[in-house]
């Protein structure tokens, strides 16, 4: 009877405790505040194994506390780890705890997309089914380490992908109603023609018919259509239209498959803001992602993926922006590498988006990024915002 008493008590203690988590994690409330702005921080590409580079994760914590955003993105590729080492499930764990640990410590709220990187970290191969058990496995790390700062879930879980959502910004004027919604979209790892041609997913259509879906729901609630953004982390195929000429063989490192098309890489430079620091790497097939973002009255979408561009182009209506990577463990440019914050304002589709970078971060008065740091230097950082400033000059700020 004690026994059976004892595991009912148990029990019983065990739904209390998650009842109190629920109670804490559920639906917190993202708002516009006051003054009728709402902040976000975009990092992408962070891209380490553990331990993350002591820079990134001090960089995360100072612009967390220079900009006190509302909420941070992060952009895919968050983490990255060998598949064939010891213990990969331990090994990610631990990786995604020291991330995740930045925000508990901030008392920040946060989200995700995941990569084309992410699940390649514990799966040995590229499969739906490998990329989708492991990115399951890693959401659940997040949560577990993000406690009730982790806004990040499966919210339909039969679509394309892991992680698919949305967070609706509560108005800071109007008592109930949905000033803003973000969407969070998987946009996979890879997928190949028949003939073997391409290389990068995207976002696939049930994902597309989902938001058509909730976009209805929201304007049917708030009475009107409620703008928004989306995330991922591969770009929307149209950026190559926008760029590049379509030309009909291949030739080469002069040009690119994506799109079912294959693109010469001499870009057209007129038609962005910022940079280009390399083509950008869109999806194989393109499933009409960019139309029924402007249906759905979405300003802007923001991927990362491709990390030395920091860009963003006016297509169909819809501002497509590339954040550049923050990470030193894969490729990136000192003068770049960093994060980017996005200012929204309360019944306005204008917003305002800038680059932070590494550089500038670590070179401010106070900053610890370069204590102890192994993958950077203070001479690295001038050079680094030296030319940030000249490109700023030629090609404005991005």
């Amino acid at each position: 009877m004690k026994k059976t008493l004892s595991v009912l008590l148990c029990f019983a203690l065990l739904l209390s405790c998650c009842a109190v988590f629920a109670s804490a994690k559920a639906n917190p409330t993202l708002a516009f505040d006051e003054n009728g702005e709402f902040k976000i921080l975009h990092i992408c590409d962070v891209q380490d194994d553990y331990p993350i580079a002591s820079e990134t994760i001090q960089f995360i914590h100072e612009v967390i506390q220079n900009t006190q955003p509302d909420l941070v993105v992060l952009g895919g590729d968050n983490t990255v780890g060998d598949a064939n080492g010891e213990d990969p499930e331990g090994q990610a764990a631990k990786c995604i705890e020291q991330l995740a640990t930045v925000f508990v410590e901030e008392q920040t709220y946060f989200t995700l997309v995941f990569g084309n990187h992410d699940h390649q970290q514990i799966a040995k191969t590229n499969e739906p089914a490998d990329h989708d058990r492991v990115n399951e496995y890693l959401l659940s790390c997040y949560k577990l380490y993000g406690g009730q700062y982790c806004l990040a879930n499966d919210d339909a879980p039969e679509l394309f992908g892991v992680g698919t959502q949305n967070l609706t910004i509560a108005s800071s004027a109007d008592e109930g109603k949905d000033a803003y919604n973000l969407w969070m979209l998987d946009s996979g790892a890879y997928e190949y023609t028949e003939d073997g041609d391409g290389e990068y997913s995207a976002v696939h259509p049930d994902q597309l018919a989902y938001m058509e879906q909730v976009s209805a729901e929201l304007s049917a609630k708030n009475g009107k259509t409620v703008p928004s953004m989306a995330f991922q982390h591969i770009v929307v195929g149209e950026i190559m239209d926008e760029l590049y000429p379509v030309v009909n063989t291949k030739m080469g490192f002069l040009s690119k498959y994506c799109n079912e098309h294959e693109y010469l890489l001499i870009p057209n430079l007129f038609k962005i803001k910022g940079f280009l620091g390399e083509a950008p790497c869109p999806g194989t097939f393109n499933y009409g992602e960019l139309d029924t973002l402007a249906e759905i009255g979405t300003v802007a979408v923001f991927s990362g993926h491709d990390h030395t561009n920091a860009y963003t182009a006016n297509i169909k209506g819809v501002d497509v922006v590339n954040t550049p990577g923050c990470t030193f463990h894969s490729y990136g440019q000192n003068h770049s590498r960093g994060a980017r914050l996005i200012t929204l304002h309360e019944g306005s589709l204008k917003y305002d988006s800038k680059v932070i970078t590494l550089s500038e971060t670590a070179l401010k008065d106070g900053s610890e990024i370069l204590d102890g740091a192994t993958e950077t230097n203070r001479f690295e950082c001038i050079l680094g915002v030296l030319l940030n400033r000249l490109i700023t000059l030629f090609r404005g700020s991005y």
